[in-house]
């Protein structure tokens, strides 16, 4: 929490994601290669969900690589006043 927010931080131990494709893992049905390249793995639709529920929130979201390895997400959200 800060001031007038919440930020809440989520991380995985994988591989993370390529730097070049990173700004578009929010995109609805986007999977990097090494995903579409495995049989099992996500519909690519669950960080574009999360960042639109974000933003009707009049949050932000943002996406980066740990440097130890892994993938971070990070979103604000304003707090109610009541």
């Amino acid at each position: 929490k800060s001031s007038n927010h919440a930020m809440i931080r989520v991380r995985d131990y994988g591989p993370g994601v390529p730097e070049d494709v990173l700004q578009h893992i929010f995109r609805p049905f986007y999977r990097i290669a090494e995903a579409r390249d495995r049989q099992s793995g996500g519909a690519g639709i669950g960080l574009a969900i999360t960042e639109r529920a974000v933003l009707l929130h009049s949050g932000e979201v943002q996406a980066s690589n740990a440097p130890d390895g892994g993938l971070v997400v990070e979103f604000r959200l304003p707090l109610s006043d009541g």
